[in-house]
């Protein structure tokens, strides 16, 4: 009955056939991402909700377009603690993982490619962590140079990279491997399928990178740089569904004040971060989250201390009334 009604409602709204809905689908990968992050948008809200949360969609165009949008709300939903009477909300961002991240420009397609890119992570240097501020500072320096030689008297935001936590990636491959002979052996052994795009897409290949992808043109407040990735500021918490790595809409959180922003512009998060790297066969199937990012809503909240912001009216999407 259920698939009838399905089938039927797909028919009155489409003007197609359920096999001919999900082959439109499969040839259109902007279609079938767009029906993937609206499943995490509503996977996401029926999480926080079983977790005694109130949860108010935000409207994407509210009435007057673009201009209307307010800089207090560019996320997908309100949240607070149901029952509270404050009007205090902290707006959640929803967004999946990078679907390609292994196989775009043919970035994996053989052992080597793999292996100069597990290697640092399997086997970090001493003191990688100091390097990698160090460079992002470098990064950042030059780049408020050049801005200022064209904005005298005005301040450029300040660098504010975790050292604990410095640069786009946050996990962790040591002790998978004895040495890099032994990962390079392990590389090699793999059969040249676990190279290729089929098994990548299908989490079978050599590696399955858990790389966050936000594209979103923004320019800066304060500095008017534009960069192909949010605002720190945007909204106060990060959700990641990990589905397209894990087969499982379960998420992870992050306070983008707590993720490394853009060296060259202090303003923008990067568009992309690796959260965790799974190795079929090798490392457990669940990814091993590290901060600055949380399994829970409620851990990423407590330790990170976002800051609470008011619920605009204008805001609301009221479809779900």
């Amino acid at each position: 009955m259920a698939s009838l009604k399905l089938t039927k409602n797909i028919s009155n709204r489409f003007g197609c056939t359920l096999s001919e809905f999900w082959k439109a689908l499969e040839e259109s990968p902007n279609s079938m991402g767009y029906i993937l992050g609206a499943l995490s948008e509503l996977f996401l809200k029926k999480h926080l909700e079983s977790k005694g949360y109130e949860v108010i969609r935000i409207v994407e165009k509210p009435a007057g377009g673009n201009d209307a949008k307010s800089s207090e709300a560019r996320g997908d939903f309100y949240v607070r603690k149901k029952g509270s009477k404050n009007d205090a909300w902290l707006v959640i961002e929803s967004k999946g993982l990078k679907s390609n991240s292994e196989f775009r420009g043919k970035k994996f397609n053989n052992w080597e490619k793999v292996f100069r890119f597990l290697a640092p992570l399997a086997f970090p240097k001493k003191g990688i962590k100091t390097t990698i501020y160090k460079k992002g500072y470098i990064k950042y320096t030059k780049a408020k140079i050049a801005w200022k030689a064209n904005h005298s008297g005005k301040r450029f935001p300040a660098f504010s990279w975790n050292r604990t936590n410095p640069g786009p990636i946050s996990c962790d491959l040591t002790g998978l491997w004895k040495n890099r002979k032994d990962l390079e052996l392990y590389l090699s052994s793999l059969p040249p399928k676990a190279f290729t795009e089929k098994s990548y897409r299908n989490c079978c290949g050599a590696v399955a990178v858990l790389e966050t992808h936000k594209p979103n043109r923004r320019a800066g407040a304060k500095t008017g740089k534009i960069q192909a990735a949010p605002l720190v500021a945007d909204f106060c918490v990060l959700a990641i569904d990990l589905f397209l790595r894990t087969g499982k809409h379960e998420f992870v959180f992050a306070n983008p004040h707590e993720l490394s922003h853009s060296p060259t512009s202090p303003e923008h998060l990067y568009q992309n971060y690796t959260i965790d790297v799974l190795i079929p066969n090798k490392k457990k199937a669940r990814p091993i989250i590290s901060p600055p990012w949380y399994l829970g809503y409620k851990d990423c909240v407590k330790k990170t201390k976002p800051k609470y912001r008011k619920l605009d009216p204008t805001q609301v999407d009221h479809r779900q009334d």
